[in-house]
């Protein structure tokens, strides 16, 4: 058999290299088509389909944990922003939305238990939405509140670029 022939392994199972650029296009195309169509909230079905694009990309590529932590925070990003509305919670939206980061995150360390750093937003995340939920206090200074979750997304993108290498 000749070395071209040969296509075991996992990158080969996708069809090819661009698993992660094929499904970004394909979830950016799929959120605008939504609007046309009538769905609200298009936005948010934006970021579930580019954190599913890197689930998808994680799952049949190699693994690399920097899809991983892309896949579970833009999913969870958009859930956050669509459950208030699926439940009927709009009062709460806040803590819900803070809550499903801090599980997105959560769940990056149940995946990949060797890296214990994404535990640290996920627990300042749980703190604040419970904070906002049970005590109605303001944790975070309500002049800051609209940097809080873009410093957190900043700061973990951040992450992502100077994480050494694991595979």
């Amino acid at each position: 058999m000749q070395a071209s022939e040969d296509r075991s392994g996992p990158r080969n199972r996708t069809g090819g290299r661009g698993i992660l650029g094929g499904a970004v296009l394909l979830a950016v195309g799929l959120a605008v088509l939504l609007p046309p169509l009538g769905v609200r909230d298009a936005g948010a079905f934006l970021f579930l389909f580019l954190g599913t694009a890197f689930a998808v990309a994680y799952r049949l590529g190699t693994r690399p944990y920097v899809y991983l932590v892309p896949a579970a925070v833009l999913s969870t990003f958009g859930l956050g922003l669509l459950l208030p509305g699926w439940l009927g919670q709009d009062a709460v939206a806040k803590p819900i939305f803070l809550a499903s980061l801090a599980v997105g995150l959560l769940l990056v360390f149940v995946l990949a238990p060797a890296r214990r750093l994404p535990l640290v937003p996920s627990a300042l995340l749980a703190v604040v939405a419970l904070a906002e939920l049970f005590g109605r206090i303001h944790l975070v200074p309500v002049a800051a509140q609209p940097f809080f979750v873009p410093l957190i997304l900043i700061v973990v993108g951040a992450y992502l670029l100077i994480e050494p290498r694991t595979h």
